[in-house]
C-alpha cells in the first residue's frame, strides 16, 4: 500500500495570496467603460494572520509587532471597476507595494508592516487618477507597545521515554510538550496550556507551565489512531494567543518506526528571484528541492509538475545533486488569475506532494523586484546579512555562552533589498530549517522548520544532554532555498560545562542474590548495581569515572573484578554499573559508589539500597498455606474451587526468590500440582471431585526445596558447631507443650534459643494420626524407596559444622505445611433437645418427636447441633432459621462459618408461652415450630414438632 504524505514546509510558496487580478476587459456587472459618471473610492482596514488579509476590522490601532491591510474600494456611479491603478502612500511603516490594479471587485490591497517595531502613528491615502479626476480617500492609523513586555515563543514537542520524536506505536504511553519561554529564554511559569493531538480525546488536555516554562500531558494513542496527524498546543498569554504545532506519524505497534525522513520544497523562480506574481507570456521555473532528513537533496528522483489548468511540456523533470528539479512555464493571457502549482515524488514506497499559490499577471503589470538576503536585524535595526538574532546577550569578546541545560532563542529574517539600497521584510511565507551539531546528535532540541511571519521566523534551542565535562562549541545554521541557491545565515556559540552535583542509586538487578554454591529456582549468585551521576542542571555526565567499594566482605563478598573496590565510566546516559558476586555467607550487603569533578575537586557520593544474599532457599519456619473456604459445598457436587495459597520467605524472613516452586497433593478432589512465586507467594486451585473420603475430611499437603530451621547463637547466618545441635522437641501441641515435630505440616513451630529442628521427609497424613503410616505418601530429596525418619544432621547449604552437616542430597529437604478441607454434604442432619432434654437423635423417626409441655408465662430453650452426613460441618453460609406459630420465639438467623470443625454448628432458639399465668379459662394451644436449614446452593432440610402451651 502507497503511503502519501502532504507536507508543510514549502519555502517561499505557502504564499499569500493577494486577491489581485490583472484583468482588463469585461467582467459582467462590474464591465469597465467610460461612461463619463462620476468616481468614489473608499478605504478600509483588514486584520493580517498568517500571511493572508483576513477579516474587515474598524481598529485603528495596531500591535507594533503586527502588520494589517488597507483595501480601497473604486466605484463609478455605483459601479466596481477593475483594472484601474490605485497609488498608495503611507506616513509611517512600510507599504508592501505603492500601487496596485483593482480586481472585478474594485478592489486592491497592500500591507502595512512595522519593521522596526516601534510605536508610531501615520495616515494611509488611496488615490486615483484618471485624465484631470481624481479622487482620494484617507485613514489615520497607529502602531501601538507590543501587548507582551517581550517577544515570547511557544514551542511543542513529543517525548518518547528521553528522545524527541514524531513517531510512536500505538498503546505506548509519550508525553506532548510545550515550552514557552521569554526573549531571555528564561521559562514563563503557571501558564495554562491546551493540547490537542489528532482526534484523539486526551484526558487531561491541559496543564500549567513549570519554571521552566514546560508543561507535558500523557497520550496513549490506540489501534484506531494509526496513520500520520498533527499535535498542537496553545497558550493564551497577556490577551494574545500563542500557538504550536508538529505533524506525527502512530504506527501499528508491532511495526518499527520509519527511517530517515523526506522534505519536498517547492518555489516558482523568475530569474534568481522567488516569486508568487509573475506576468503573462513571461517564462517562469517551477522548482521542487527533495530533501533527506539532515537537509541534504535527494538525487536522481523524478518530479511530477502541475500549474492551475496549463498544459506543461514537460511537466517532469529529475533531481539533481542538491536534490532540485526545475521545468518551464510560461502562461499565456488565457491563465491570468490566481491558481496552484504542485510537485510530486515517488520514494521508497511513499508519496510526497507539495504546493503552493501563485498569481498571473496582465503582461503590462507593475510587479515586485528586490534582491532577496537572509540574516536579522541588530538592536539599531540595521540588516546584518548572513547572521542571526539571539535573545542570548554577548560577553566581552563579542561571544556567546549558555550554561549546561540551557535554552535560547534565534531568529533568522528574509528581506528584499532595492536597487538603492534600501531594505524590507519580505511578506511572504516561507520556510527556514534550523538545525545544530548537538540536534543532529540528538542531545538537543531546535524547532524546524517555521514559517516566516513578516519576514522572521524564530527558534528556540534546548540543550536536553549536549553539555560534557568540557566546554563544547556549536552553531545554530538557518537554512532556506531562495530560487536556485540555497541561503544560510549562523550563530556561533559555546555550551558550558556541567557540573556534578548528584550521584544516585539506581537499582539492584536482582535486589536478592543466593550464597555462592547453594542453587535453588530462580536465583542468581551475582547483582548488577546501577548508579547515575548527574550535572547540577539535572543532565547526566557522561564519561565520569566512579569508585565503588562494599561495605563488607564476609564470606568472600567481591566485585566481579574479585576485588572489594571498582571503578566504571558513565555511559552517555549518565549510568555507571557494577557487578557484586556472591559469598558463601548470607548477609545484607550496600554498595558505596564515589565520583569527584574534575575542576572543583568536589566529592559526590551514595549507596545502593541494601542487597540481601541469602540461601536462595526458603526454611521450614517461614513456611505457611492457607485456603479461602475450608468448608465447600462439595460433598455431592462437582466443580466447587476453593484457592489454596502459599507463603514462602528465608531465614531473614524475606520473601522466597521468585519463580521458587512450590508443589501441591491432594487427599480428595483435584488440585492444581504446583506454583511458581512472586514476592514469595503464590496460589493454586482446588477443585471438587473424586476422589471422596467417607469423614469428609482431606488433607492438602504443599511442599517445596527448602532447608530446616536452625538458630543462630554468633550471628554469623550459618549453621555452625556453636549453634548446637537437634532439638529434641522443636514443636508444641494444642496446650503449648513442648513436643517432637511430626514432619506432616501441621506442626506447631516456634523459635529457640538455639540447636535446629530436624525433621523426617514430608508426608500427606490422609488419617491424621500424626505419624506416618504406611500407603501415605512422602517426599524426600533423596529419591528414598522408604519413608525416612529425622537423621540427626542440619539439612541444609548453610552449614560449617564439624558434624552436624547434611551432605550431597541431604544439604536441603522438602519443607512442608498441611490443612484439612472439609467437603461438606448438603442434606442436614440433627440432634435436638428441650432443657437439656434429648428429643431427637440423628436418625430417630421426626415425626414421633414427644416435647415437653410450657407452662403459661414459662419459658422453654430448645439446643440443635446440625452437621452433614459425616458428622462434619455444613458448608459455609449455610442458614438455619427457626419459626414457630404460636408463643413469643426468641431466635436468630445462624450462619455457617468458614471453617472445618468436626460435629457441625450448634445453635438454640427460646419459646416463651404468651397465655397470662394469672388469669382463668384460657385453652391450651400447640406451637408448630419448624426448623429449617438452606445452603448455598440451595439445599433445603426441615424438621418440626409441635408444642403446647399450656392454658390457665
Amino acid at each position: 500500500m502507497r503511503l502519501t504524505k502532504k507536507l508543510a514546509a514549502i519555502p517561499f510558496t505557502l504564499l499569500c495570496l493577494s486577491l489581485l487580478s490583472g484583468c482588463n476587459g469585461a467582467s459582467g456587472d462590474n464591465e469597465d467603460t467610460d461612461n463619463g459618471g462620476s468616481y468614489s473610492l473608499a478605504l478600509s482596514f483588514k486584520t493580517f494572520e498568517n500571511g493572508v488579509c483576513t477579516a474587515a476590522t474598524d481598529a485603528q490601532s495596531f500591535d507594533a509587532s503586527e502588520s494589517f491591510c488597507a483595501v480601497a474600494h473604486l466605484k463609478q456611479d455605483g459601479s466596481n471597476r477593475n483594472g484601474k491603478l490605485i497609488a498608495f502612500t503611507a506616513s509611517f511603516g512600510e507599504l508592501s507595494a505603492t500601487s496596485k490594479l483593482t480586481d472585478t471587485n474594485g478592489l486592491a490591497e497592500v500591507i502595512i508592516s512595522n519593521a522596526a517595531g516601534t510605536e508610531n502613528a501615520g495616515t494611509l491615502t488611496a488615490s486615483f487618477t484618471e485624465g484631470e479626476t481624481t479622487v482620494n480617500s484617507s485613514r489615520n492609523y497607529q502602531f501601538t507597545p507590543s501587548t507582551s513586555p517581550s517577544t515570547y515563543t511557544l514551542t511543542s514537542a513529543i517525548i518518547n521515554g528521553d528522545t524527541v520524536v514524531t513517531q510512536f506505536k500505538a498503546e505506548d504511553t509519550v508525553k506532548l510538550q510545550a515550552k514557552f519561554i521569554d526573549q531571555q529564554g528564561q521559562g514563563v511559569a503557571g501558564q495554562i496550556v491546551t493540547f490537542t493531538a489528532g482526534s484523539a480525546t486526551l484526558a487531561p488536555n491541559t496543564a500549567l507551565t513549570d519554571v521552566s516554562g514546560i508543561a507535558q500531558v500523557n497520550y496513549t494513542p490506540t489501534d484506531s489512531e494509526l496513520g500520520a496527524t498533527t499535535m498542537s498546543v496553545s497558550i493564551n498569554y497577556l490577551s494574545k494567543d500563542y500557538q504550536s504545532s508538529m505533524p506525527y506519524e502512530v504506527l501499528a505497534k508491532d511495526t518499527t518506526p520509519d527511517g530517515p525522513s523526506y522534505t519536498l520544497n517547492t518555489a516558482i523562480i523568475n530569474g534568481s528571484t522567488i516569486v508568487t506574481q509573475f506576468k503573462a507570456e513571461e517564462t517562469v521555473q517551477l522548482q521542487a528541492q527533495f530533501l533527506d532528513e539532515l537537509s541534504q537533496g535527494v538525487a536522481g528522483q523524478m518530479v511530477t509538475f502541475a500549474a492551475g489548468s496549463a498544459a506543461l511540456n514537460p511537466s517532469s523533470a529529475l533531481t539533481n545533486a542538491s536534490g532540485i528539479a526545475q521545468v518551464n512555464y510560461t502562461p499565456s493571457k488565457t491563465e491570468l488569475g490566481a491558481a496552484s502549482m504542485s510537485a510530486k515524488v515517488d520514494y521508497a514506497d511513499n508519496t510526497y506532494q507539495n504546493s503552493g499559490l501563485y498569481e498571473v499577471l496582465a503582461k503590462d503589470a507593475v510587479g515586485d523586484d528586490g534582491t532577496l538576503k537572509f540574516g536579522s536585524f541588530d538592536a539599531d535595526n540595521n540588516f546584518v546579512e548572513g547572521i542571526l538574532a539571539t535573545t542570548l546577550l554577548a560577553d566581552a569578546d563579542g561571544d556567546y555562552q549558555i550554561s549546561a541545560g540551557g535554552s535560547f532563542g534565534v531568529t533568522a529574517t528574509i528581506v528584499t533589498e532595492s536597487a538603492d539600497g534600501t531594505v524590507a521584510r519580505l511578506q511572504t511565507p516561507s520556510s527556514i530549517s534550523f538545525s545544530a551539531t548537538c540536534v543532529t546528535s540528538k542531545n538537543a532540541s531546535l524547532d524546524s522548520p517555521v514559517t516566516t511571519l513578516s519576514g522572521s521566523a524564530s527558534s528556540t534551542f534546548q540543550d536536553t544532554s549536549c553539555s560534557g565535562n568540557s566546554e563544547r562549541d556549536d552553531q545554530i545554521v538557518a537554512t532556506t532555498v531562495a530560487g536556485n541557491q540555497t541561503l544560510t545565515a549562523n550563530l556561533p556559540f559555546t555550551l558550558s560545562r556541567q557540573t556534578l552535583a548528584n550521584l544516585s542509586f539506581i537499582s539492584a538487578e536482582p535486589a536478592s542474590i543466593r550464597i555462592k554454591g547453594a542453587g535453588g529456582t530462580g536465583s542468581s549468585e551475582s547483582s548488577l548495581i546501577t548508579f547515575k551521576v548527574s550535572s547540577a542542571n539535572g543532565q547526566p555526565a557522561a564519561q565520569q569515572l566512579v569508585s565503588f567499594s562494599l561495605d563488607t566482605i564476609v564470606g568472600g563478598i567481591s566485585f566481579a573484578n574479585g576485588l572489594a573496590t571498582a571503578d566504571s565510566l558513565t555511559n552517555s546516559l549518565g549510568i555507571a554499573t557494577v557487578r557484586v558476586l556472591a559469598g558463601t555467607v548470607p548477609t545484607p550487603v550496600r554498595v558505596v559508589a564515589t565520583a569527584i569533578d574534575s575542576d572543583t575537586q568536589e566529592t559526590v557520593s551514595s549507596q545502593s539500597e541494601q542487597l540481601t544474599i541469602n540461601t536462595g532457599l526458603p526454611q521450614q519456619l517461614g513456611f505457611s498455606v492457607s485456603a479461602d473456604l475450608f468448608n465447600p459445598e462439595a460433598g455431592d457436587y462437582n466443580g466447587e474451587k476453593v484457592a489454596i495459597t502459599a507463603y514462602a520467605s528465608d531465614s531473614f524472613g524475606n520473601p522466597a526468590p521468585d519463580d521458587t516452586t512450590i508443589n501441591f497433593t491432594a487427599e480428595g478432589g483435584q488440585i492444581v500440582p504446583s506454583c511458581l512465586t512472586v514476592n514469595g507467594t503464590c496460589s493454586v486451585e482446588w477443585t471438587s471431585a473424586n476422589a471422596r473420603v467417607p469423614n469428609h475430611r482431606i488433607t492438602v499437603l504443599a511442599y517445596a526445596l527448602g532447608h530446616e530451621t536452625f538458630f543462630d547463637t554468633n550471628g554469623n547466618n550459618v549453621f555452625d558447631d556453636a549453634d548446637g545441635g537437634a532439638i529434641a522437641k522443636a514443636c508444641l501441641d494444642s496446650s503449648g507443650a513442648a513436643v517432637a515435630c511430626v514432619g506432616n505440616g501441621r506442626d506447631i513451630e516456634t523459635y529457640h534459643p538455639n540447636g535446629f529442628s530436624d525433621l523426617g521427609d514430608a508426608f500427606r497424613d490422609d488419617n491424621e494420626s500424626g505419624s506416618h503410616t504406611s500407603g501415605e505418601p512422602y517426599f524426600n530429596t533423596a529419591s528414598s524407596s522408604s519413608y525416612q525418619t529425622a537423621d540427626g544432621l542440619f539439612n541444609g547449604p548453610q552449614c560449617t559444622s564439624g558434624s552436624l552437616c547434611g551432605t550431597g542430597q541431604a544439604n536441603k529437604t522438602y519443607i512442608r505445611k498441611a490443612l484439612i478441607l472439609t467437603m461438606s454434604g448438603s442434606q442436614a442432619h440433627f440432634e435436638i433437645q428441650q432443657d437439656g432434654i434429648t428429643l431427637y437423635s440423628d436418625g430417630d423417626d421426626a415425626s414421633a418427636i414427644v416435647t415437653n409441655a410450657i407452662a403459661a408465662g414459662a419459658s422453654s430453650t430448645f439446643s440443635i447441633r446440625f452437621f452433614d452426613s459425616a458428622n462434619q460441618i455444613m458448608p459455609a453460609n449455610t442458614n438455619l432459621t427457626t419459626t414457630a406459630s404460636q408463643g413469643e420465639l426468641e431466635s436468630d438467623t445462624f450462619v455457617v462459618p468458614n471453617r472445618n470443625g468436626i460435629g457441625g454448628n450448634s445453635t438454640s432458639f427460646v419459646l416463651t408461652n404468651d397465655i397470662d399465668p394469672t388469669s382463668s379459662g384460657e385453652l391450651s394451644k400447640t406451637s408448630n415450630v419448624s426448623i429449617e436449614v438452606l445452603t448455598p446452593k440451595p439445599v433445603k432440610t426441615t424438621i418440626g414438632f409441635g408444642v403446647q402451651l399450656t392454658g390457665t
